[in-house]
């Protein structure tokens, strides 16, 4: 009767392996790149109508504005990009209200879930829960991408140009990745 009571154990007393943690850290990580992700497209709209007004629109400009725009706040580069009027008020809205949600996961996550950690239904709520912030973060890149072309567009790129340019430039920084690591997987 004993052995039988201890493999009917709620997940709840269950410890987590080491596999599950792994998942949770793995999706965690995962929400804050995908978070970073979309601020990164924010920084690239902001970016392409400040260059787009600039006296010099070039490279130069858009690469030195760039570096500027990485380090502002997240407030700040949304103040910033609220005086182009070029978000609409309910995405700003919801970019806005995500931004609380990453900074509260960014900040509070792990204090909010510490005894969720310990026991394997705990995981699974954690893993639930990164999902969603996931889910909404790439949804959100996707309408910012969106007027991610429209930014660009005032420098001169038609829709199909700078799909052409972004995936060159992704095939560029996968290139510089493989040469910057190839030499320590020949080791």
């Amino acid at each position: 009767m004993h052995l039988i009571w201890v493999t009917m154990v709620d997940n709840a007393v269950i410890r987590p392996d080491g596999e599950l943690c792994k998942e949770v850290y793995a999706h965690y990580g995962l929400c804050m790149y995908l978070a970073q992700v979309f601020e990164t497209g924010l920084i690239n709209i902001l970016t392409a109508l400040e260059t787009a007004a600039s006296k010099r629109p070039d490279q130069q400009t858009f690469e030195t504005l760039y570096a500027k725009h990485e380090g502002l706040t997240f407030g700040n580069l949304m103040k910033a990009l609220a005086r182009h009027h070029i978000l609409p008020d309910d995405l700003t809205e919801e970019v806005r209200l995500l931004k609380l949600e990453r900074d509260r996961l960014a900040h509070h996550f792990w204090r909010e879930h510490d005894l969720d950690f310990m026991t394997v239904g705990g995981c699974h709520v954690m893993i639930e829960r990164l999902e969603q912030f996931q889910r909404r973060f790439a949804d959100l890149d996707r309408r910012v991408t969106q007027i991610q072309t429209l930014a660009f567009g005032r420098l001169g790129f038609d829709p199909e140009t700078f799909d052409k340019l972004s995936q060159q430039a992704m095939v560029e920084m996968r290139e510089e990745a493989r040469a910057r690591y190839a030499s320590s997987i020949n080791d």
